[in-house]
């Protein structure tokens, strides 16, 4: 938990030291493949400068584990973050690649909460609170002035997740700029 604490100090002060600058916040919303499941992400990003940006996410999969047994569960995040352009077309400035990391903290619902399956099997994994870190690749294609297309993908290490310590999303979507 010492992680996620000292990225959100990270995250709050380079936020603290931006006040002031005119660079855009923008909004996005992707929607792809979790591991096995779908999950979509819901973004908010606020742009230090041309080149960086702290990055506040959503997360929720919906997801079914097929193993002997079918087991159903949901996860449900909250990812603060930061990510660095590593690439950019330098002709009209159409395409971007992003890189980052940060926390993560959530809750993870295995079978409805229940630990019996229809087949009177017993689950010993629990419902819990998740927590970890994330690392992060975007791309992005400009549409328009105030719409990029966003290619998303995230690897998650949750610390301590009975579905699994490694978890991939890869979605496609849409990012907003406000100002």
């Amino acid at each position: 938990m010492k992680i996620s604490t000292l990225l959100i100090a990270l995250l709050l002060t380079a936020f603290g030291y931006s006040q002031g600058s005119n660079y855009a916040s923008s909004v996005g919303l992707s929607g792809g493949y979790a591991e096995d499941g779908f999950g979509i992400m819901a973004t908010y990003n606020y742009h230090l400068n041309r080149n960086r940006y702290a990055q506040l996410s959503v997360f929720a999969a919906i997801a079914e584990d097929k193993g002997s047994f079918d087991i159903p569960y949901n996860i449900f995040t909250v990812q603060p973050g930061y990510f660095i352009k590593v690439w950019e077309q330098k002709n009209f400035k159409k395409y971007a690649v992003n890189v980052g990391g940060g926390a993560i903290i959530g809750y993870e619902v295995i079978n409805n909460g229940n630990s019996l399956l229809e087949t009177g099997a017993i689950i010993d994994a629990k419902s819990q609170f998740i927590y970890g870190v994330l690392v992060g690749l975007e791309g992005e294609i400009t549409l328009s002035n105030d719409f990029s297309l966003l290619i998303k993908a995230n690897e998650y290490y949750h610390i301590n997740s009975d579905v699994g310590q490694f978890y991939p999303y890869a979605g496609l979507g849409l990012r907003y700029f406000l100002f």
